[in-house]
């Protein structure tokens, strides 16, 4: 199981990448605006062959469903009797029910992903969803992709802009999945919010989306903080990024080889949740 934020990017970015056999929307305290994502995504989720499951009280599904009729392909509701164990049972069996026509489906790519380049090459034609229009006689595809390639890479290492009013947008990497929880609850109320599990899923979404700030743990299995933040050095699109430590080490040698990297910061495990908003407002706001 993975966990992102409500950004409608977000989410398009965790099931594109990760072939979800369900996307499940926890009902809790959002918006009309927020229950209104969830219909521009609706025929991406359809086409992946991915379920689109709701849970929350009575009050919410009810809601919900008022709101955005036909939407949910599953609603769980949780009631004085129904826990959440119970829920997660009720999903579990509902995926269960579905797992033979995911088995079946054939895979396709969607007007809203990239085309493969390693198929372009092949057929020579566009990728599904991509423009019919011929490639221009004289211009071999491998210079079209590297030009489109440039841009991206222009377009990403320009400061994210943003319209007065807009909220910032905080990625935080940590293994710990409580870790990840607690910061979002703590930075929700005045941030978007995305959350990494490892170092490879943030520079996955790295690739497409922008952020304002990253905090990153500097001690994960696989690849190490140092690691993932070297990367991001090497990266002229991200190396403007700040990026905050989070690191539960705080021996003098450990923490001078953190400053040794030149980091916007770092913050002592356990988080201390004024110290975390302060830090973070100082840099984003």
């Amino acid at each position: 199981m993975l966990s992102c934020s409500s950004r409608e990017e977000d989410i398009l970015g965790h099931l594109k990448y990760y072939d979800a056999d369900a996307l499940v929307f926890c009902l809790y305290d959002e918006r009309r605006e927020d229950f209104a994502k969830l219909r521009s995504i609706k025929a991406y989720i359809k086409e992946l062959g991915c379920s689109l499951v709701v849970a929350g009280d009575g009050t919410k599904c009810d809601e919900f469903e008022r709101l955005m009729p036909a939407t949910a392909d599953y609603t769980v509701r949780r009631s004085r009797t129904t826990t959440c164990p119970i829920m997660g049972m009720q999903i579990d069996s509902y995926l269960d029910s579905m797992a033979a026509f995911r088995k079946n489906r054939p895979r396709v790519l969607t007007d809203y992903e990239v085309g493969d380049s390693s198929a372009l090459k092949e057929s020579g034609t566009p990728a599904s969803g991509s423009s019919s229009t011929p490639l221009g006689s004289g211009t071999s595809l491998d210079d079209l992709l590297a030009a489109a390639a440039e841009a991206v890479n222009e377009m990403a290492a320009m400061p994210a802009q943003r319209a007065p009013g807009e909220r910032r947008h905080v990625l935080v990497v940590d293994d710990d999945s409580s870790m990840l929880r607690m910061i979002k609850e703590i930075l929700g109320d005045r941030y978007d919010v995305a959350a990494a599990i490892s170092g490879k899923v943030a520079l996955k979404f790295l690739e497409t989306r922008r952020t304002d700030l990253i905090l990153l743990d500097y001690e994960m299995p696989g690849q190490s903080g140092a690691e993932v933040y070297e990367k991001i050095l090497q990266n002229p699109g991200l190396r403007h990024i700040p990026v905050v430590f989070l690191t539960g080490v705080s021996d003098r040698e450990r923490i001078s080889a953190v400053l040794a990297m030149r980091p916007r910061g770092y913050l002592l495990k356990p988080i201390d949740s004024e110290r975390l908003k302060k830090t973070v407002a100082e840099i984003v706001d």
